[in-house]
């Protein structure tokens, strides 16, 4: 009687194990997909403010271009070949190697005899021979476009350029530390101004739409040394088949890369990558001891085939969310990369919880059942039951 007692009550603890094991299985899993969707939420409500902030600078950068090459248009209408060629050799003369440089004054600062005051300027123009009075019409008005239209967003944007694919540029920079001296004096005849990324700039096959591009990250021309901390955003400029040139700025982009590292979601951290995919910023994570990553290359892995402007992706491990925003311009992309473990360990705590619950429950409810029928009144009455039923 006492080895029946005994598997009755085995038999009882194993189904209590069963009924416990199955109510913390189904508490995890919604647990856990409530907590996660509540996270990806949150994310997403994240990335999205912080989509419109990273955008921001060049949103502006496009505008400020597009300024100026409204203001080139309008003001390459109004020089006359004659007028031309006469302020052209004017404020840039023969330097006597081939090219043509701006005068001193230009940068120093000087009063056209319009009444405007111009400062900050320095050019480059290679081949100077070989300029036709349309090339010099082009050059003037770049001119004129470059030290009205930067000098009224210099509180913004600390240049603007006008270039074209054959080795001359016109720059308004007041604050540059060279004081615009490698363009105005120093870069030999042969210097190759344009820069790799040109092409890509230029070519109806790379840039069919004349859209604004932003260079990798890369140091000035006149200081290579240092760290690499600014962009160059361009536009280029086609009346119909015909390149008229591009306008351009140098951003210095230091502060900028600090700032999208600030206030990280809680837990994550933030980093930036450029079009190539490398790291060009990278937080720390807010949790402390926090040994959990996902490496870069997965990152972009599951991002670069992701034709969504901004989303969120799950990393292959189940255990971090990835929060993304493509940045044109550059085609950086800003990302965000949250942690689930926090998640993982209280749905596992909230489902150990209702498993010694729903146990120590279900033990219970067998010792008091079987207390029940053991009751003797109760157990004759069921014994009657039972005869009554086999006659």
């Amino acid at each position: 009687m006492k080895m029946h007692n005994w598997m009755v009550a085995a038999w009882h603890v194993v189904i209590a194990g069963l009924v416990a094991t199955v109510v913390a299985c189904v508490s995890y899993a919604v647990m856990d997909s409530a907590l996660r969707t509540a996270r990806a939420e949150t994310l997403q409500s994240y990335i999205r403010v912080r989509a419109d902030r990273e955008q921001n600078l060049f949103d502006e950068a496009r505008t400020y271009i597009e300024a100026a090459e409204q203001s080139f248009l309008r003001r390459l209408e109004q020089i006359s070949p004659e007028q031309a060629e006469a302020e052209f050799n004017r404020f840039f003369p023969e330097f006597g190697d081939g090219t043509r440089r701006s005068v001193d004054a230009l940068f120093d600062g000087t009063l056209l005899a319009s009444g405007d005051y111009v400062f900050g300027v320095g050019a480059f123009l290679a081949d100077s021979e070989t300029m036709t009075v349309e090339d010099q019409r082009r050059y003037l008005a770049a001119f004129h476009t470059v030290r009205a239209v930067g000098e009224a967003h210099l509180g913004t944007f600390s240049s603007l350029y006008y270039f074209t694919p054959d080795r001359r540029v016109l720059m308004f920079a007041p604050q540059r530390e060279d004081r615009l001296m490698f363009y105005r004096r120093e870069a030999p005849a042969d210097f190759q101004l344009q820069a790799d990324e040109d092409p890509r700039l230029f070519s109806l096959v790379t840039n069919p739409n004349s859209d604004m591009q932003c260079t990798r990250l890369s140091r000035f021309v006149y200081n290579d040394s240092g760290e690499r901390s600014a962009t160059a955003c361009r536009m280029p400029m086609r009346e119909g088949e015909t390149l008229l040139g591009a306008f351009g700025t140098s951003i210095m982009m230091t502060d900028y890369l600090s700032g999208t590292l600030e206030n990280p979601p809680n837990g994550g951290l933030n980093m930036m990558f450029d079009r190539d995919g490398a790291v060009i910023a990278r937080g720390t994570t807010t949790i402390p001891n926090d040994h959990s990553h996902v490496s870069p290359d997965e990152i972009m892995g599951l991002l670069q085939d992701d034709p969504r402007p901004r989303g969120i992706v799950e990393a292959a491990d189940r255990m971090h969310l990835i929060a993304f925003n493509r940045i044109a311009g550059p085609d950086w992309y800003f990302v965000s990369v949250v942690p689930l473990e926090d998640l993982e360990m209280k749905a596992q705590h909230q489902a150990f919880k209702l498993f010694i619950i729903a146990f120590i429950v279900s033990l219970i409810g067998a010792s008091v059942r079987g207390a029940v029928r053991r009751w003797t009144p109760l157990s004759r009455f069921l014994e009657a039951r039972r005869k009554a039923g086999t006659e």
